[in-house]
């Protein structure tokens, strides 16, 4: 048998090196070159079950404001004043509506909730409750013109049927 001569083996060994630093570099800028992961947004609110006998406070009701007048900032001082009273911070936004004169709750379901009930007692003048979803998964307050501001209201309200409610994240996540 005859010995393979030194220079055979080194061309061999380096063709393999070069083999495998040209799979390497081709991984490598496959990876560099993948686009970055979409970052998602955080929800604005999470769904947090009550059952019959459980309280409801401010606390654990995310409120999303709705400016459908044209007041500059209406919507911005009324989300404001709901957040010193308690309420958890959803979003704000403009949607001019010649309908909505005071104020509106827009909720899905119909049917008065614990929700509707302690928001309703922090709002000034007559609430219309709508059976109409929002842009976001919160209770929506829409505010027009002749909204008269936030004022005291319920610090508590018992819950008489199981509801879901809309709330803030940080609480759930204690809470689950």
């Amino acid at each position: 048998m005859t010995a393979i001569p030194g220079y055979v083996r080194t061309v061999a060994t380096l063709g393999v090196l070069g083999l495998l630093l040209l799979l390497a570099i081709t991984q490598g800028l496959a990876a560099v070159t993948e686009p970055f992961p979409e970052k998602a947004d955080p929800p604005i609110c999470v769904d947090t079950a009550l059952d019959d006998g459980d309280v409801l406070r401010p606390a654990s009701v995310t409120v999303s404001v709705v400016n459908a007048g044209t007041r500059t900032g209406l919507a911005a001082s009324t989300l404001n004043d709901l957040e010193d009273q308690g309420f958890d911070r959803g979003t704000l936004s403009n949607q001019r509506d010649d309908q909505v004169g005071g104020v509106q709750l827009w909720v899905t379901g119909g049917a008065p909730s614990p929700v509707v009930q302690m928001l309703r007692s922090y709002l000034s003048g007559e609430v219309e409750v709508l059976d109409k979803a929002g842009s976001t998964p919160a209770i929506t307050v829409v505010v027009g013109d002749d909204f008269a501001g936030v004022k005291k209201g319920r610090e508590q309200v018992e819950v008489s049927r199981p509801v879901t409610v809309c709330g803030p994240v940080a609480t759930a996540a204690t809470n689950g």
